[in-house]
């Protein structure tokens, strides 16, 4: 799961459809509602009066799979529930602690079937001096460690990097790099607790990939030998008046099988203003 708490300009630079970049534009903050991918709805984005969020839904070729419940108090995020999308019932939950300035420190996670008394995982945050995530540790007990994800950024505050350790210390440990190229856009200041909920449940990447050019990921086997590499281009940017992306297209690329066919795939983006 990738998260960040990068402070930095809210300002968008408002870019034509060839992805020249065109004079700055203040966003309007306005905040994504719908993510799409070739005409089919993926995930549907739910806000209160106080823009933060409380729902999000997950679909597949149209249908409901799962919807998760976001709670706050007067403090930051108190809980997540999910759903399931047919029967709605409950099978997942997890319970937040936070800091004194209100971030996300730990998460004591549940599953089925014992979803209010025995907890089945751990997360732990870390944060740098600039509220920015550097690391999280999943945990099924206080020795087991599943994986460990180590966050870089750049020197304007930007994510570019994630190494994430599976099984770390162990005999079966793995490991995948992550690196984004940051695109022109900047990631409004307002998106950032919204970036780092929607990572609680792996879903930051459908909305952080709007403000990078480009992705890839290589993965070694435990015994340090390359066993996937993949690269992901955005372009086609289109943006609406506001300098809010409204479309783009990813191709994902296999660069250890020269002969498999490019994936190109249609994204588009809603929003409340």
């Amino acid at each position: 799961m990738k998260k960040t708490f990068v402070i930095i300009s809210v300002a968008f630079f408002a870019i034509s459809c060839n992805d020249d970049v065109a004079p700055v534009k203040e966003t309007n903050d306005a905040l994504v509602t719908r993510f799409s991918e070739n005409g089919l709805t993926r995930l549907e984005l739910f806000y209160d009066d106080e823009k933060r969020l409380y729902r999000l839904n997950s679909l597949y070729l149209g249908n409901l799979i799962t919807y998760t419940l976001y709670e706050y108090n007067e403090y930051g995020l108190k809980e997540l529930r999910r759903y399931d999308g047919k029967d709605h019932s409950l099978d997942y939950r997890s319970v937040f602690t936070l800091d004194n300035f209100g971030r996300v420190v730990k998460s004591e996670n549940y599953n089925l079937p014992d979803l209010f008394n025995e907890t089945s995982s751990v997360d732990d945050f870390e944060y740098n001096s600039s509220n920015q995530l550097i690391v999280e540790q999943l945990r099924f007990s206080p020795t087991v460690v599943q994986s460990r994800y180590e966050n870089t950024y750049n020197g304007d505050g930007q994510f570019i990097k994630q190494l994430r350790i599976i099984h770390p210390n162990q005999e079966e440990e793995y490991r995948a790099l992550y690196e984004v190229t940051p695109g022109p856009q900047l990631i409004p200041l307002s998106w950032q607790d919204h970036l780092f909920i929607l990572g609680l449940t792996g879903r930051a990447d459908e909305i952080r990939r709007m403000f990078i050019s480009n992705s890839s990921v290589k993965v070694w086997t435990s015994n340090g030998v390359l066993s996937d590499e993949i690269n992901v281009e955005m372009s086609g940017h289109v943006y609406d008046e506001d300098g809010n992306t409204t479309g783009l297209v990813m191709t994902r690329k296999d660069l250890l099988d020269p002969q498999a066919s490019e994936i190109v795939t249609t994204v588009n983006y809603d929003y409340r203003k």
